[in-house]
């Protein structure tokens, strides 16, 4: 499993804001919605789909999950809360 690809699929923020959407999605049509509707560069629903089938890949995979995370961590790009929030989520699931 390609971890960074997935990861840059899902979009790092993305991944970090939505965690527990994604870890906890019984409808996928529901959240593809709502990440359509929350997020302004976000254009096709597909799109979404294809969002939530990556991150649950990741978030199904311990080592992948752990990996995504120390990525995450040692973006130079992502805002403090960003990095804050998957502080949090690495606590909290790993």
């Amino acid at each position: 499993m390609d971890t960074q690809r997935l990861l840059n699929s899902v979009g790092k923020e993305i991944f970090v804001n939505y965690f527990y959407d994604f870890k906890n999605c019984t409808n996928k049509a529901i959240l593809a919605q709502k990440l359509l509707d929350e997020n302004p560069k976000a254009t096709e629903l597909g799109g979404q789909i294809t969002r939530i089938n990556c991150a649950s890949r990741i978030i199904n995979d311990k080592n992948a999950l752990k990996e995504a995370l120390a990525i995450i961590l040692s973006s130079k790009r992502l805002s403090y809360d960003i990095i804050s929030k998957a502080r949090k989520i690495k606590s909290n699931e790993i």
